[in-house]
């Protein structure tokens, strides 16, 4: 579950959409680092942690876009904009 399913869009906030962004990068990257894991790993499976990482870094990427919006609006610090 991620902060987003427990609050509303309108609840969202400039520094929670940078916490899930770096959540999702961070996932990403560690999917993309398994693939170099000790004991090697088949063409299937790097092909599914590619696939997987990437999708984390879409997620990444769009709780970023998130941010920028919030954050046009004012909401970085917490309050809504002018």
């Amino acid at each position: 579950m991620t902060q987003f399913d427990d609050q509303t869009f309108d609840d969202q906030t400039w520094s929670g959409a940078m916490q899930q962004a770096h959540a999702a990068l961070v996932a990403s990257e560690g999917l993309y680092e398994e693939i170099n894991a000790p004991g090697g790993r088949s063409n299937v499976d790097i092909e599914k942690h590619l696939r997987r990482s990437e999708v984390k870094a879409a997620h990444a990427q769009a709780w970023v876009a998130l941010a920028r919006e919030l954050a046009t609006e004012g909401n970085r610090y917490g309050h809504p904009g002018a």
